[in-house]
């Protein structure tokens, strides 16, 4: 192996190195994005949750008592067809939410793809 070939070899090996570094910061930085999105999510999901029971709890609490002498197996009736109607639209709402995000690493898979094609191009480049 010839010095100037043993040289060309260190370039393309410093290259390829500092391109998988570079790749893999980009990686541990979509990680680190979608960590944080999923622990925000998931406190303000909880939080929304709490409020809302104890709110439906109290609000059906209030329709029960306000229909006790007479309507009351309706009201109840009434307060359980609302809720699981409303259980049922949070649920299609989810569906769809998890079905619209985008793959992780979406942006690093598509770096390394033109690494690819670049190393490939220019490896057919050479005489």
């Amino acid at each position: 192996m010839s010095k100037e070939s043993s040289e060309a070899f260190k370039r393309v090996s410093a290259t390829l190195l500092a391109m998988g570094q570079t790749r893999l910061e980009l990686a541990g930085l979509e990680l680190t994005q979608a960590r944080k999105s999923a622990i925000h999510s998931v406190v303000y999901s909880v939080l929304l949750a709490l409020a809302l029971a104890l709110a439906s709890v109290a609000l059906s609490a209030l329709v029960v008592y306000l229909a006790w002498p007479t309507h009351t197996g309706f009201a109840l009736m009434g307060c359980a067809i609302f809720y699981i109607g409303l259980a049922w639209v949070f649920w299609v709402k989810l569906k769809r939410a998890s079905n619209a995000e985008r793959p992780l690493f979406e942006a690093t898979v598509a770096e390394l793809g033109r690494d690819r094609e670049a190393i490939l191009k220019s490896i057919s480049d050479q005489p």
